[in-house]
This record gives C-alpha cells, structure tokens and sequence, in this order.
C-alpha cells in the first residue's frame, strides 16, 4: 500500500482534494440554513436522522468503491506498463546480444582476412626471396663464364702472339740463310773446297727447314684446336641460353594457365583459408585438355566440387611454348582469395 502511494503520488493528492471538497460542501450546507427553519430543520433533522446519516455513509461508500476501482484501474496501467517496460528491456537486451554476436563474427572475419593477407605476404616475400636467389646464381654462373671467355681469350692472345713472334724469328732467319746463300754464291769458287761442308751444312738447314715446318704445321694445329675449343664453348653458351629463355617462356606459360584457371573458378562462399587443391592437367602440342587428375584436395565436399566443375568446364589452355616440356603435366593450384 506505502509502495503504491509512494509510486503514485498525484492520485494520493487528488483523492484528498476530492474529501476536503466534500466535506465543505457538508459545512457550507449547515450554514446555509435560516433561522426561521431551525425549528423546523431541527425536527426534520431529528426526524430524519438517521436517514441523513445513511444518506452520507452510501456516498461515502460509493466513493470509497469508486475510488477503489480507480486504484486498481491505476495498478492495472502500472503494471501493464511494468509489462511493457519488461518487454522493450527484453528486446533491447535481445537485440544486444544480436548486436554483440554480429560484432563478433564481423572480428573473426576480419581476422581470418587478416590472416589470409599475412599468408599472402609471405608467400609473396618466398616467391621474391626465390627469384632474388635465382638472379643472384644466374649472375655468379655468368660471371664465371665470363671469366672463362676471358682466359680462353688471353690463352688464344698468347698463342698468337707465341705464333707471331716464330713468323717473325723464321723470317729473320730466312733473311740470314738468304745472305749466306748469297755470300757463298759470291765465295762459291773460293769455298770450293769447302763444298763438302757446305753441303753438310745446307743438308743441316734442310733438317732445321724440316724441323721448323714440322713445328709450324704443330703451332697451326694447336691454333685449330683452339678455336674448336673456341667454338665448342660459345655454342654450350649459346645452348645455355636458348634453354634459359625456354625456361623463362615455360614459367610464363604456368603462370599464365595459373591465371585462366583461377579466372574460370567460380568460389563456392564459405571457404576456409586453409583450403588448398592440386590438379594435375595435361594438355597436347596446341593446349587441348587431354586429361586432369586432382591429386590433393584439403577443402570440404563444396570447395573440391567446385575445383572439379571448373576443370569439366575447361577444355583447353594456353598453348605451350615447348609440347615435350610439358608432356608429364602441369600442376594448378586452387587457394580461396
């Protein structure tokens, strides 16, 4: 009751406004009456007193029941609000937990992308640490072939140069066996007697002639096997870099079949990050599918379903550089975005 009065505190006050105007209304009634029916007010007060009273006690008693049903009228809207005020408090906290459990979905979607970004940095980083690694051996192997060409080139220098200067010691010597000749020409019939040694010695120059030819033809058969030498290294050379640029089309063709591939899957949602796939394709001399084989797939039932339909779709790739490079296959791989 307290409670009730305490809570409405408005209806208290109107409910003794109403007695306090009752009651004067009694007063102002006694007050009213004249003299000159006292007597007869006081006999019909007498008279009628009991009558009077009961007069009063039904109003009061209508009142009270009127002012009862306004009480519970009151209670009833109190606690209909009370219902009402349990209910938006119920919704409210419903809708705040709604609220909470969306916000922490949408954190562990932005972690898992978080995540998957990581993954794809790294993987970036191996793929560049890899080519920086490939870069650094091709130009350690170009150098050291560099190196090589250039002492085969002073070696070939030296042997020029070695063969230049017996030119050059064999003309002076042939100068020298011309003026010989000439001086034994002009002496020859004072060193008549002298034929025997000149023979003997003209038969030593034409041993040394020999000797000198034979170290010729042994100088210009070195150079010959030099320059095949020569020849041999600049064509492996050459070879090392057709099969260089061929290796480099090859990788072009993978990532470029990687990238028709990846362009042709239709993602099914709900992937996991971790869900990988291996197919392995081969494919003729002009790019036509000749058969796949998914060697590994990690996903779930949608995910390696999909991976299947994309290849049913595909009928041909890119057509290789080099058909006999790639007759054992390439391997595609399929990672949710």
């Amino acid at each position: 009751m307290f409670e009730l009065l305490r809570r409405h505190p408005l209806s208290l006050v109107l409910v003794l406004l109403l007695h306090g105007v009752l009651f004067a209304a009694l007063l102002l009634n006694v007050s009213l009456v004249s003299p000159t029916s006292t007597r007869a007010a006081v006999e019909i007060a007498v008279q009628e007193d009991i009558e009077v009273i009961d007069a009063v006690a039904v109003d009061a008693e209508t009142f009270d029941r009127i002012e009862h049903q306004r009480e519970v009228a009151e209670q009833e809207q109190v606690a209909e609000q009370l219902r009402a005020e349990e209910e938006r408090r119920r919704a409210e906290e419903q809708a705040r937990r709604e609220e909470e459990r969306r916000q922490a979905e949408e954190q562990r979607r932005r972690e898992e992308q978080e995540r998957a970004r990581q993954q794809a940095l790294e993987d970036a980083e191996q793929a560049r640490r890899e080519a920086e690694e490939a870069r650094r051996q091709a130009r350690e192997e170009a150098e050291a072939e560099r190196e090589r060409i250039r002492q085969e080139r002073e070696a070939a220098e030296q042997a020029r140069r070695e063969a230049e200067e017996a030119r050059e010691r064999e003309a002076a010597e042939r100068r020298e066996r011309e003026e010989a000749e000439r001086q034994a020409q002009e002496e020859a019939e004072r060193r008549e007697r002298e034929a025997a040694e000149r023979r003997e010695r003209e038969e030593a120059e034409r041993r040394a002639e020999q000797e000198r030819e034979l170290e010729e033809q042994r100088r210009r058969e070195a150079m010959e096997r030099e320059q095949e030498r020569m020849a041999e290294a600049q064509a492996r050379r050459e070879a090392a870099e057709r099969q260089a640029q061929a290796d480099r089309e090859l990788n072009e063709w993978r990532a470029q079949v990687q990238s028709v591939v990846q362009r042709r899957w239709r993602q099914p949602s709900g992937l996991d990050a971790s869900d990988r796939a291996i197919v392995l394709v081969r494919v003729n001399e002009t790019g036509r599918i000749i058969n796949f084989d998914i060697e590994s797939c990690s996903g779930g039932t949608a995910f390696c379903d999909s991976v299947r339909q994309t290849m049913d779709r595909l009928s041909s790739l890119p057509r290789p550089p080099d058909a006999d490079a790639v007759r054992g296959g390439v391997s595609i791989r399929f990672e949710p975005d």
